[in-house]
Parts: structure tokens; C-alpha cells; sequence
């Protein structure tokens, strides 16, 4: 028999809210469920450029337009505030691809699919899909982000989305903000159906936050959009340490696979060192990586190291940027990759220098950004110039 709260005509209304970057929200009177719906879009066009002397050669130029991302947001709690959930869906196809029998051949459709429950106060444990506790740039979302895309040090040494369970705390040291998370995870990667194929990963990160909190959480978003009034300062640590391993970059990559067809596994060690400041307009992000294995290269039958390896090595990223008051943004970007000799044959060592243009309309909510980058390579004679131009929309 159904209880009498659900007969016809005694269910309350909920109450419904939207604002753009916020979503479209609906909570119950009683507080016991709420749902946030959101959608961003990133239309995004590239322009590269391998020779500036030779503009009409079409070999060395290249136009690219696309949808960078495509994204549905669900989150929200049931039953009380204590149990939250969150749901995020990648619908662009540079998010869905990876297919493979590891994923049972289907897309990678989903982003975050996770449910936190605060056991005590400002204690939380987690436990599905989502972001591994890792650098600043990538926890902070890719749609609050100074520039057009994260840096090339992050997209070779983050550590990503993994399945598995994680603790979050938020407590004080000396008066100020200490945040603590801990992870146990599969270590290969977000929509993986197969038994485990290598060992589990395991992440720890600690932020402090001298100088006390930002304003409006200003510590997970880029760019200084609430003009800090006081100095604000958040240094963060993470280590990670996958043991035995199968893919490239930890939980990313393409699978290491022998010469005759085995899977082949090795442990990788990281450890990502960053801190955010910022004041008045004005923000800065330094970041340094470090990922080693006692053996990052796969042998042949007769234990000889072939050519594939674990992408290990160092990187470091750091960028500046001011915000005008008339919501116009300059910043400038530089940031590195070292990898150990003979791990990546195609461009070794890489370092690039980037400088961006941002409108904020409403936030990062609506944004028009357009950066340049020009890119060096150890391997390849010839730098790179690349043109950037992309709209951010978020409701």
C-alpha cells in the first residue's frame, strides 16, 4: 500500500531555481531530494601553423573545428543533504573514444558517475567513478580553466578519473583550511568493464591554505573572478603510486602489450607539487610533476627494451594572468616536459609558451577565449605556432 505522502494531491510542489553556470534546480519542500540539471558546450577552433614562411603550402597548415566538449550534469542529494550524488555524461566524440574490449567496445560515455556520504561532519567517503584527488589544473573543472585547454605537462602526467573509493576532509591547521583526500582505485581508467588487468592505484593529496579560504570556493576555479580583497594561497601535494600498471601514463594511455601478446606491468611512482594565489585581479598557478618506474621500457621475448615505455619523466607549468575590470583577461603561460631519454621517441623533450585573451560575459558560465601558443620540440626541427579560438557556455 502506498504510504499516504505519495497520494494524488498531497505531493508538494518542489521548489525550482536556474541561473546560467548553476543549472536548472529542483528540491523538494521537506529537503529531502534535490536535482541539479546542467549542459556545457565548447565549440573550439584550432589553426596550426608548422612554418611561418611558407603560409601557402597546405602540408605544413592545418584548420581544425570541432566540439572540444559536450557535457550533462546531474547532481544533487536523496533522502538528506548527507547523501550526494553526481552524474556527469560526455556526449563530444573526443571524449567518447578509447573503445576497445577493455570497455566492451562501447563509448565512454561517462565522466562521473559517483555517491558521497558525509559520515561526519566535514568527513565524506566516496565511492564510483570520478576525478582522482590530483594537480590543481585537472581537478579544477574544463570549464573554469584560464586558458583555452589545460597545459601539456598535465595532459602527460596527470593521473585523471579512476573507479574506486575515496575519503575527502576539510579541517584546520593553525587556524586555517587543511583538505585531505585518499584514494583506492582500479589505476586504469575511467568506463573499464574487464577484471582488473594490473594492480590497484593508491593517491593521497594535502592543500593548505595559509592565508584562509577563497571566496566562493576561488581555490577550484582559474582566474581571479571574485577579486580577492586579501591575499589568498593554496599549496597543494599529491603522490600516487599504481602498482603494476598496464596502460602508457598510469590509468591513461594505450595498454603495454609484448611482442607476443601479453600484458605487460609495471609500477609507476608520482608525485605533483602545485600552489594558487591570488589578489585583487591577479592570479598565478605553478605546478611541478614526477613520475618514475624501476623499468619503464617493455622488453621483447629475449628481454631486450624495445621502443614502447611508460611515459615517465618530470614537467612543470606555470602561468599569470590579470583580469581587468571590465572583465577582460591577459595571461601567459609556460610549460614543460621532460621525459626520461628514449620514452618518447616523437618529440622528446617539449616546452611551450602560450598567451591568452578572455571576455567573462557571465563568469565562466560565458566566456570567449582565443590564446596562441608557440611550441618547441627536441625532435622535430621545425616549431610549431598555434591559433585557438573558443566560446565556453554552461547553464
Amino acid at each position: 500500500m502506498l504510504s499516504p505522502l505519495f497520494a494524488i494531491g498531497q505531493i508538494s510542489a518542489p521548489d525550482i531555481s536556474f541561473s546560467a553556470g548553476k543549472g536548472l534546480t529542483f528540491e523538494a519542500k521537506d529537503k529531502t531530494a534535490k536535482l541539479k540539471l546542467g549542459v556545457r558546450i565548447q565549440p573550439l577552433l584550432v589553426v596550426n601553423y608548422r612554418d611561418f614562411e611558407n603560409f601557402t603550402d597546405p602540408s605544413l597548415n592545418e584548420v581544425q573545428m570541432l566540439i572540444r566538449r559536450a557535457r550533462l550534469k546531474f547532481d544533487g542529494y536523496v533522502f538528506n543533504s548527507k547523501w550526494v550524488y553526481k552524474l556527469e555524461l560526455a556526449l563530444g566524440n573526443r571524449n567518447l573514444g578509447g573503445t576497445g574490449e577493455h570497455t566492451s567496445n562501447g563509448a565512454r560515455l561517462i565522466l562521473d558517475a559517483v555517491i558521497k556520504y558525509e559520515f561526519a561532519k566535514n568527513s565524506y567517503v566516496w565511492f564510483g567513478q570520478a576525478k582522482l584527488p590530483g594537480n590543481r589544473e585537472r581537478v579544477v573543472s574544463s570549464g573554469k580553466l584560464q586558458f583555452v585547454d589545460r597545459s601539456i605537462a598535465n595532459g602527460r602526467f596527470n593521473i585523471d578519473r579512476d573507479m574506486g573509493f575515496q575519503y575527502h576532509g576539510n579541517y584546520k591547521a593553525g587556524g586555517n583550511p587543511l583538505n585531505v583526500a585518499l584514494a583506492i582505485s582500479m589505476g586504469e581508467g575511467r568506463n573499464i568493464t574487464d577484471f582488473n588487468s594490473g594492480g590497484l592505484e593508491y593517491t593521497g593529496r594535502l592543500e593548505y591554505l595559509p592565508f584562509g579560504a577563497f571566496t566562493n570556493k576561488g581555490d577550484y576555479f582559474l582566474s581571479d573572478l571574485e577579486r580577492e580583497q586579501s591575499h589568498k594561497l593554496s599549496v597543494g601535494i599529491t603522490g600516487d603510486y599504481n602498482h603494476n600498471a598496464v596502460r602508457q601514463r598510469g590509468n591513461q594511455g594505450n595498454y603495454m602489450i609484448t611482442d607476443q601478446g601479453e600484458l605487460y606491468t609495471q609500477s609507476l611512482s608520482s608525485i605533483q607539487v602545485d600552489a594558487l594565489w591570488k589578489y585583487n585581479g591577479w592570479s598565478a598557478l605553478g605546478e611541478f610533476f614526477y613520475r618514475t618506474s624501476p623499468n619503464p621500457f617493455v622488453p621483447d621475448s629475449l628481454g631486450n627494451n624495445t621502443s614502447d615505455a611508460f611515459y615517465v619523466g618530470n614537467g612543470s607549468n606555470f602561468q599569470m594572468g590579470y583580469l581587468f575590470k571590465s572583465n577582460w583577461e591577459m595571461a601567459g603561460r609556460f610549460s614543460h616536459v621532460n621525459p626520461e631519454d628514449g620514452v618518447d621517441l616523437e618529440f622528446g623533450d617539449q616546452t611551450q609558451y602560450t598567451f591568452v585573451v578572455s571576455k567573462f560575459l557571465n563568469g565562466h558560465a560565458l566566456k570567449i577565449q582565443s590564446d596562441i601558443t608557440y611550441s618547441v620540440y627536441e625532435l622535430i626541427a621545425d616549431p610549431e605556432w598555434q591559433f585557438r579560438f573558443q566560446i565556453e557556455l554552461a547553464l
